[in-house]
């Protein structure tokens, strides 16, 4: 059984996120994360662990409420697409993923390079300039392990649906600044960067990217290749392909960011989902989306005061974090391909079969153990055994998993009464009962591997809406799409054409000075 963190260590964090409320008279006493609060939204933690760097659940839910610090180790190749040879001076975006870079290594609608942000983005700086020139893939390499904060969810997203929530009202408090300023966004997270002593904040597109703060610290220039003109042969000249392949670069990290690029400290991870706060969306329509327009600012910088300590206590740390998303694997792993089994199957044989296997490692049948409740126990918190808390975090996201663990036990403990307890039953009814209890499970539990596509042909890709790119039926259901179908297709995001950071976009032009509609997202930003 795990063994649990002192109380006293508990408190010391209800203190330290408690001691900005005392002189804020809006906000209760003690005001800080509970662990009621881990309990209620258990599954919801969960998934933040489950999904953290994998692109298709973080698609999925999209307005995360979670951050993670963490590292790049050292060694790992980053990739930087701009229409200039020069080294960035300011923070600039670094892609893992080449077809990423490769899509904004050209010209287009630019600002100057290591243009100044002293003075705030509010429609008074110099407009772009249009760059008709083809541009440069940058690669770089990490000298020494880059310390980061992940923020999850969709938080490269540039949209009003709750994407950039955690970046502006959590970590900016900033309730003011427009969605698509993006610039403005990375500016205010840099600054926060150097007084954390961090080097930048990864985030997620198609593809995962890093805002890096300081390109002169830290990073080996390795090439700077110019890319082919507009009229090379060596181009890729159909925009679909392009397109495609950068989906499919992305697609390749649904389950994984590959080959331990990443780490993050399960163990230090802060989450709006911790706290006693308002998480409704006022869009009546999309209650499954979390927001934080509801909550207030005092609210807000209690939760940053917790972010900016459990960077600090991170980056301290000699200890190994424990690998929660492990833990959250194997319960994925048991449970993700037989509880739809028991939900679509009609055969009282079957679900009962199922259950049994499922339970009955839990069930001393020589003991008596009356309603079960000693193998509901052992079932609860089978996973958890090896989990061994270190941090006050550690305590609330173990209350979470063991609150979502709980209430998968609950539901197979019932329909194991439903489906044993009387020989002359009435089946169908019974049936009915059990795949209504698991479709129940299912609704509160929104794993993301049920709405994974399967296998798909070469010229495919198990598509799922991933800003800028999607409509409505590829976020609800994904599924297998060619290199044909893919461009054009965004019409789940609300404006996907708005230039990070400078308001309202220039006339789109591509390459050739002529209209690329269809393609306005690619050419506003440099990454």
């Amino acid at each position: 059984m795990m063994v649990p963190i002192a109380p006293i260590q508990f408190a010391a964090l209800m203190l330290l996120t408690g001691s900005f409320a005392i002189s804020s008279p809006s906000l209760p006493d003690g005001f800080g994360p509970t662990l009621d609060s881990a309990r209620e939204n258990g599954p919801r933690i969960f998934n933040a662990i489950h999904n953290a760097m994998r692109e298709f659940g973080s698609a999925l839910n999209h307005n995360g409420m979670s951050l993670f610090p963490g590292f790049i180790p050292e060694g790992v190749l980053l990739y930087h697409g701009t229409f200039t040879k020069e080294v960035p001076e300011l923070f600039e975006w670094l892609a893992f993923e080449i077809e990423h870079a490769e899509s904004f290594a050209r010209g287009g609608w630019r600002y100057p390079p290591n243009h100044t942000l002293d003075v705030p983005l509010q429609g008074e700086e110099p407009p772009p300039i249009y760059v008709p020139k083809s541009g440069y893939l940058h690669i770089y390499q990490a000298e020494r392990p880059l310390n980061i904060l992940y923020i999850d969810g969709t938080a490269a997203g540039k949209t009003d649906m709750g994407t950039v929530d955690t970046q502006d009202y959590l970590l900016a408090v900033n309730r003011s600044r427009a969605w698509w300023n993006d610039w403005q966004r990375a500016d205010g997270l840099c600054k926060l960067a150097r007084e954390w002593d961090i080097d930048g904040f990864i985030r997620m597109e198609p593809g995962f990217e890093v805002i890096y703060c300081n390109f002169t610290d830290g990073l080996k220039l390795v090439s700077t290749y110019q890319q082919p003109d507009v009229d090379d042969p060596g181009r890729v000249e159909d925009s679909r392909i392009a397109v495609f392949e950068w989906v499919k670069a992305a697609a390749q990290r649904y389950n994984s960011i590959g080959s331990s690029r990443v780490v993050l400290d399960h163990s230090s991870m802060v989450s709006a989902f911790f706290y006693p706060i308002n998480l409704t969306n006022p869009d009546p329509k999309r209650p499954d989306l979390p927001r934080l327009v509801e909550t207030s600012d005092a609210e807000m910088r209690v939760v940053r005061e917790h972010v900016a300590d459990s960077v600090a206590r991170s980056l301290a740390s000699g200890h190994a974090p424990l690998n929660w998303q492990g833990v959250t694997d194997m319960i994925t792993t048991r449970y993700a391909q037989r509880l739809p089994l028991i939900s679509r199957t009609d055969s009282i044989r079957v679900i009962r079969n199922e259950v049994n296997n499922l339970l009955n490692v839990y069930i001393d049948y020589s003991d008596t153990d009356d309603g079960f409740s000693a193998a509901w126990q052992r079932c609860a918190r089978f996973y958890l055994l090896p989990a061994r808390a270190r941090t006050p975090e550690d305590e609330l996201v173990y209350t979470a998993i063991e609150a979502t663990t709980a209430a998968i036990c609950t539901a197979l403990f019932e329909i194991r009464h439903l489906v044993t307890r009387d020989p002359e039953i009435d089946e169908g009814s019974t049936v009915d009962a059990a795949k209504k209890i698991i479709s129940d499970l299912m609704d509160t539990l929104r794993w993301s591997e049920w709405k994974e596509c399967g296998p798909c042909q070469p010229d495919e890709v198990c598509f799922v809406a991933m800003w800028p790119f999607g409509n409505v039926e590829d976020h609800f259901n994904p599924s297998c799409r060619s290199f044909l179908s893919i461009l054009g297709r965004h019409d789940y995001w609300k404006d996907p054409g708005r230039i990070p950071g400078h308001g309202p976009p220039p006339p789109t032009l591509c390459e050739n000075g002529q209209s690329c509609e269809g393609q306005e997202y690619l050419n506003n930003e440099e990454l």
